[in-house]
């Protein structure tokens, strides 16, 4: 019996040394978000040579949000909002977006206080800055209109003039816009497009969408006619 008890002993201690270089043994749940949100973070700083300091939080708070202290430039994932990441494009297009605040935070207080006087132009400029932050990252940047999708809200009218982002569809146009002119080849090549959510943006985009199309083949036709004309000359 003793020496059975010493065998299952030492097979216990050697199986624990074994996995003790990992990351994620042993840590609890919430712990492990902690460290996955840092390590993103610090990923998406660090590909884009972005030099300034930020930091990286998780809050347990079931609030649906994710904010930057703008003193202390730390950006904050609160737990209500992890049902709504299926992968981590989506978790790294929120933290992009976080991230091009905390860089306006840094330019000083006069910003600061210009992005609470125009909020919505500030947060239409976020998501530009984080689908440019994805790609260098090497993450895909229609998740940014995915996981929007699931979350933005839709004001319009009265109570739109004292919200401080911009109504979920135009938004998600926009950026749709930027990654078309941008980095189209996601559009192209487009690992979501059976995506539920990136589906449903299809539907109710679609006029939009046709807009985009035709500004930007009226676009490519006059620069074609003034190339020509150059060529005449």
């Amino acid at each position: 019996m003793k020496k059975v008890l010493v065998l299952l002993f030492l097979l216990f201690f050697t199986n624990l040394n074994a996995y003790a270089g990992s990351d994620y043994l042993f840590l609890d749940k919430e712990t492990k978000y902690q460290k996955k949100i840092m390590e993103m973070g610090f990923r998406i700083l660090n590909a884009n040579r972005i030099d300034k300091r930020m930091t990286f939080s998780y809050d347990t708070n079931k609030d649906v949000n994710a904010y930057t202290y703008g003193g202390a430039k730390n950006i904050v994932i609160c737990k209500g909002l992890l049902p709504y990441f299926d992968d981590d494009n989506e978790l790294a297009a929120i933290l992009s977006h976080e991230i091009a605040h905390g860089m306006d935070y840094h330019d000083g207080f006069f910003k600061s206080v210009a992005m609470g006087f125009a909020p919505k132009k500030y947060e239409e400029k976020a998501d530009k800055q984080a689908v440019d932050y994805m790609v260098t990252a090497g993450y895909n940047p229609v998740a940014l209109i995915i996981v929007l999708n699931k979350i933005s809200g839709e004001k319009k009218g009265i109570s739109s003039w004292f919200s401080t982002h911009p109504a979920g569809s135009r938004r998600l146009v926009l950026i749709y816009e930027y990654i078309y002119k941008k980095y189209p080849g996601y559009l192209v090549d487009n690992d979501y497009r059976r995506n539920l959510y990136y589906q449903n943006f299809l539907l109710i985009s679609k006029d939009d969408r046709e807009k985009i199309r035709e500004r930007e083949l009226k676009k490519i036709e006059k620069n074609r006619k003034k190339n020509e004309k150059k060529e005449a000359v």
